[in-house]
């Protein structure tokens, strides 16, 4: 993958990032700790994108999309591979808080960060959450709305609060037999 470094044809907002040719960043994105933030060639960043490493790293793979209010904070690490949709209103968050110590307020206790790993191809349906942790697999969907918790596998269609397989991509479905309506 060739890289455009800090030279005079990138924005001085995204110099230190590390950006492919051909890829589109909107100025209304916001992309924090540049050195820590990779898009692929010929990816499409929209607008009110928030990237946020958080001390972690976000690489985005090449020809994707990330829409319009899709937020990463990448503390433990977020990978997206090629291809993918990204729809908005996306979030992707890559740590946790830690609560089970009683003694200490949550905003003192330590957090976990296991990092969020998205395979090739792959389509997150808009207002989707993706939790730490989770590793989506290549040429899978994930329904809008849903909550990933859980590791997804490749090529399952994936939907709810926490997200469940409702099938596999390929797989047949089932067909509703339609039945005329009666003409009033």
């Amino acid at each position: 993958m060739r890289w455009l470094r800090a030279c005079a044809n990138v924005p001085p907002r995204l110099r230190g990032a590390r950006i492919g040719t051909g890829a589109y960043i909107s100025p209304r994105a916001l992309l924090q700790e540049h050195s820590r933030i990779a898009v692929g060639q010929r990816t499409l960043v929209g607008r009110h994108v928030e990237l946020v490493p958080q001390g972690g790293s976000i690489t985005i793979g090449s020809d994707c999309s990330l829409n319009n209010h899709v937020v990463l904070y990448g503390a433990g690490g977020i990978t997206v591979g090629d291809g993918c949709r990204i729809a908005t209103g996306v979030v992707i968050v890559a740590f946790n808080h830690g609560y089970d110590d009683l003694t200490l307020p949550i905003h003192r206790q330590p957090i976990t960060a296991r990092g969020v790993a998205v395979g090739d191809d792959v389509w997150i349906g808009a207002r989707s959450i993706v939790l730490d942790g989770v590793t989506v697999g290549s040429g899978s969907v994930i329904g809008a709305g849903s909550v990933v918790t859980h590791d997804v596998p490749e090529f399952a269609m994936v939907a709810g609060n926490p997200a469940h397989v409702l099938r596999r991509r390929g797989a047949a479905r089932a067909t509703a037999v339609a039945t005329p309506r009666p003409v009033p």
